[in-house]
Order: C-alpha cells, then sequence, then structure tokens
C-alpha cells in the first residue's frame, strides 16, 4: 500500500509556475450582448414603472409618485452598470479548464477544470434570438450542480465551445 503524504508546502514555490488567470487573455463577448441586456433591464423597469402607475390609479398618494421617480432613477443607474458589465464579461479557454469573469460592483472569477464537468447546452432566450447571439451553459460536478453561463456568443463560437468541452471530456476517459 502506497503511504499517503501530506507535507506543509509553501504558496510561493507553488505558485512560482502558475499563471493566474488575473493574466489570462480574455475573449470578449460579442458587443451585440449589450444591446440584450439593456432591453431586458429595460422591459424590467418598464414593469416596474407600470406596477407603480397603476397603484397610482388605484391611489393618489404621494408614495406612489414617490416610487415612480425611486423606480426611473433605478433603471438610468442600472441602465449604467448593463453598459459598464458587459465590458467586464470575458472567458478563456486553456488546456484545463475554462475560466469565466464578469461583474463590475463585485467582480467574479470563475474557473471550472474540464474533468468535473458533466454537462454543456447551448441555449438562447428570446431577446438573444432577435440579436442571432447564444449562451453556453456548463454544469459542474461540484456541490449542488453549480452551473456557469458564458452569455452573448455568436451560435459558431458557442458550438466550437461546446465541441471542444466534449472533446475534452472524451479525452479525459
Amino acid at each position: 500500500m502506497e503511504a499517503i503524504s501530506n507535507q506543509q508546502i509553501c504558496i510561493e514555490d507553488f505558485m512560482k509556475d502558475v499563471r493566474p488567470v488575473e493574466d489570462l487573455k480574455y475573449e470578449q463577448i460579442e458587443p451585440r450582448y449589450r444591446n440584450v441586456q439593456l432591453i431586458l433591464t429595460a422591459l424590467t423597469y418598464i414593469l416596474l414603472a407600470a406596477a407603480a402607475l397603476f397603484l397610482l390609479l388605484i391611489d393618489d398618494s404621494i408614495w406612489c409618485i414617490i416610487a415612480e421617480c425611486i423606480i426611473f432613477a433605478a433603471m438610468i443607474v442600472n441602465l449604467f452598470i448593463v453598459n459598464k458589465a458587459w465590458e467586464s464579461k470575458g472567458y478563456a479557454l486553456r488546456e484545463n479548464d475554462i475560466t469565466f469573469k464578469s461583474g463590475v460592483v463585485f467582480p467574479k472569477t470563475t474557473t471550472v477544470p474540464y474533468d468535473r464537468l458533466q454537462q454543456v447546452s447551448v441555449t438562447q432566450n428570446p431577446v438573444s434570438k432577435i440579436f442571432k447571439l447564444y449562451a453556453v451553459d456548463i454544469v459542474n460536478g461540484a456541490q449542488g450542480l453549480s452551473s456557469t453561463t458564458i452569455p452573448g456568443l455568436t451560435e459558431e463560437r458557442a458550438n466550437q465551445i461546446k465541441d471542444l468541452v466534449i472533446q475534452k471530456l472524451r479525452n479525459d476517459d
């Protein structure tokens, strides 16, 4: 029986040959995806404003007018953030894993090794369909079957990523 080791490691020695995800050259998602996000955000706020307007018709209280103003101000701020959020999204494909970064206010970088992936699919929502954009959904074997979605891709690029992941899964078996 082979002895199991659990020696302490020095992080500096371990990291000297590892390229951090911050240094990766990320592929930008399609510029048209910005329009998808702007439309979805605007639709959400239009529905909220319509609900507040409906309440204003029922009860002409000052609170309904204040709510309408708050919704309008939040929409302006959110549309600005959505515009910046598009710039922060990107993905990188490496030999052993796939990395996706996003977020303006709370940046997030997710790296998933190919050997942990369980499912990959190409999807589209109704607004993305108008702009002919797709998303790649990657489900990994982590607790709770977490998933990562890379949005704003052309059909060709989405299928290339899906095919790459499937190829990597086949090669690991």
